[in-house]
């Protein structure tokens, strides 16, 4: 496993090395388009080589364990959020639920801030991989406890 590296939206990508703690921004907009996940090694000027996985998403994600259920048909179905972003989250499901790509549900889930606030969103499934989903918010303006949440805690 290798060290993420995100890419800016210049298509720039900043590379540090542990040994000499010297940092070198490069450009890697050649792996842009790439589907796959990439993997570089990078060598320093002080020969230390790093292997390095390129993260291309606009906001960064963050590993969460967050208690919640899915709403569909007026039923609810138990999940755990696993990853979260401005933009989505991953959701690994308990429960066995058909789910199709472009689907609308809706999702409710506790956050760990210190209120433990409940979180209910809209939103649109964009992958479906036997028991995790990924979804992305109908809308990226989040107004309520979830807004502050993202700025607080993954600052």
């Amino acid at each position: 496993m290798g060290i993420k590296v995100f890419m800016d939206k210049n298509k720039m990508a900043t590379f540090s090395c542990p040994e000499c703690k010297k940092i070198r921004q490069m450009d890697v907009s050649q792996f842009y388009n790439i589907v796959k996940e990439v993997k570089l090694k990078y060598t320093c000027t002080c020969k230390h080589k790093i292997s390095v996985i390129l993260e291309r998403r606009q906001f960064f994600r963050e590993k969460v364990y967050l208690e919640g259920c899915i709403l569909k048909n007026l039923k609810k179905y138990a999940m755990m959020v696993v990853d979260i972003s401005r933009f989505g989250l991953k959701i690994e499901l308990i429960e066995k639920l058909e789910l199709k790509v472009g689907e609308k549900i809706h999702v409710e889930f506790i956050l760990d801030n210190l209120n433990r606030s409940k979180i209910y969103k809209g939103v649109i499934v964009r992958t479906v991989s036997s028991k995790e989903i990924g979804v992305q918010f109908e809308s990226s303006d989040h107004y309520d406890k979830f807004g502050p949440y993202l700025l607080f805690h993954f600052s």
